[in-house]
């Protein structure tokens, strides 16, 4: 019996190689920064990748993988392996698939968790109701690309450049395990979008950081508006603290104008809650910038945002952007120059260039400047911060 299902595996496998597809990407990042000191750095990434379909023996299947090499360019140049993605997507049935290996996943709020993570997510489609379950690990990934948040009493340090001699202490991300149920539900005049998410620190932290999570999100479009809103309540476990909880939300509103070109204005606010006498600061997994010259993350921090996008032309459309940052405590956000007499950190203006000339090849451009000098957070001395970076992607 063990020989006869080898070979169906096997025939499986085969027959599945006549349709394979696969090809490259060829991805690469230059910035330039500037404020107290002037920064240049960039990387280049090369990602090979194969596709195909499997007639499993459990039923229809898709495979994806990706892996190459993350070159970046600093003070020093570092040459690094990296798997992208390594998944296999099995549909038993109409209604059910499983998703293993290495793939992208966020949670339903996208306020704690978004990224790649290796694991497994189960999921049932009822048609308006779509339920899900996911089991998630971190370690493995590539610390420099996953932008996992380090717990408080982790003392390792994963901002250390990744050295060939010393893989194991270089290499890989903090160690996270992420359980998750959630659930999608239609027709309630728009998308609305519920779940718990539990992370477990696996860190060698003396005091180990876990969190626990509500996350609720809901979305709807009408003719040319839409608004979604976010919310994430959250409860950190520590023996010197006992129980804390934290909060976050987003609401953002946008509509298309009735302008001879393709273009939407939309309005934004994030808010998280700090660090004080009834509340923690908000920890998000996952450590995504909130901003391109600025970049804090969002705990303890309120961001209001106006955006403009435009399409002038199918190859070419272009953004601009405001954001004003207000500090919900004194000691999430740090850098120089900031002092505690003020909440106000300041204003950011932003603006990208998307240039798409063929399928296979796009070519952007942004740039923003910070001035501190809006808010009373910085002290006179602070200088303008600026960036600019050029990227382009390349599929062959």
């Amino acid at each position: 019996m063990k020989r006869i299902f080898l070979l169906a595996l096997l025939i499986s496998i085969l027959s599945s190689l006549f349709a394979l597809d696969f090809g490259a990407t060829l991805s690469g990042l230059y910035k330039a920064e500037g404020g107290d000191e002037t920064s240049q750095s960039g990387n280049i990434i090369l990602a090979p990748w194969l596709t195909t379909p499997w007639a499993s023996p459990f039923g229809p299947a898709d495979f994806y993988f990706s892996v190459g090499l993350n070159t970046a360019f600093d003070d020093n140049t570092i040459l690094a392996p990296e798997l992208f993605r390594l998944e296999l997507f099995f549909r038993p049935s109409s209604s059910l698939a499983l998703r293993t290996g290495r793939f992208f996943w966020q949670d339903p709020s996208r306020l704690v968790a978004a990224g790649r993570f290796d694991g497994a997510q189960f999921l049932l489609d009822l048609g308006n109701v779509r339920l899900g379950a996911a089991a998630l690990y971190t370690g493995f990934l590539y610390s420099e690309t996953a932008d996992i948040n380090t717990s408080p009493d982790d003392t390792k340090d994963y901002s250390a450049d990744f050295d060939w001699a010393d893989f194991a202490d270089t290499y890989f991300a903090p160690r996270r395990l992420l359980a998750a149920l959630h659930g999608d539900f239609s027709g309630l005049r728009g998308q609305f979008h519920a779940g718990l998410l539990a992370q477990f620190d696996l860190s060698d932290a003396q005091e180990r950081f876990h969190t626990q999570y509500l996350l609720l999100r809901y979305g709807l479009g009408y003719r040319v508006f839409d608004l979604a809103a976010a919310a994430a309540a959250g409860l950190e476990n520590t023996r010197a603290d006992g129980v804390r909880s934290s909060f976050a939300f987003s609401l953002e509103g946008g509509m298309q104008l009735p302008t001879a070109i393709r273009d939407r204005l939309s309005l934004g606010l994030r808010w998280s809650s700090g660090n004080g006498p009834h509340t923690a600061a908000f920890f998000p997994i996952t450590r995504e910038a909130q901003s391109l010259v600025l970049q804090p993350v969002l705990s303890g921090m309120t961001i209001i945002r106006v955006n403009y996008e435009a399409r002038f032309l199918p190859s070419l459309s272009a953004a601009l952007g405001c954001r004003y940052f207000i500090r919900t405590d004194s000691s999430s956000f740090s850098a120089q120059h900031l002092n505690d007499d003020s909440y106000f950190l300041g204003l950011e203006l932003d603006g990208s260039l998307r240039w798409v000339p063929f399928s296979d090849l796009a070519v952007s451009l942004s740039t923003g400047i910070f001035i501190p000098q809006a808010g009373g957070a910085f002290d006179n001395s602070a200088p303008l911060r600026w960036y600019i970076g050029l990227g382009t992607i390349f599929s062959f």
